[in-house]
């Protein structure tokens, strides 16, 4: 466990994860990185795409599992406007 907290740990503090939270426009190679990042340090997580539609924008739903009962879930949203991970409004 010691070596999962260690990896989450590194994972929060990366600069790519910094720019999740700024909600700084990424490209889909940063995506990728993300996603290498997570399978390295051997964190769990779930990405789900939304192509969007005319009224709601293409997204895409990353959740990264903490422990059984935490997890931290972001919404990377690809155009402008909400989208189908919000739900309407």
């Amino acid at each position: 466990m010691a070596l999962f907290s260690d990896n989450i740990e590194k994972f929060f503090a990366s600069e790519i994860f910094a720019r999740i939270l700024r909600n700084d426009t990424f490209k889909i190679t940063e995506l990728n990185v993300i996603m290498q990042l997570l399978i390295k340090s051997e964190i769990p997580f779930d990405i789900s795409y939304s192509p969007g539609t005319r009224r709601q924008a293409a997204a895409i739903e990353f959740s990264i599992y903490i422990n059984p009962t935490t997890n931290i879930d972001f919404i990377i949203t690809l155009d402008r406007g909400g989208s189908t991970f919000f739900g309407d409004f």
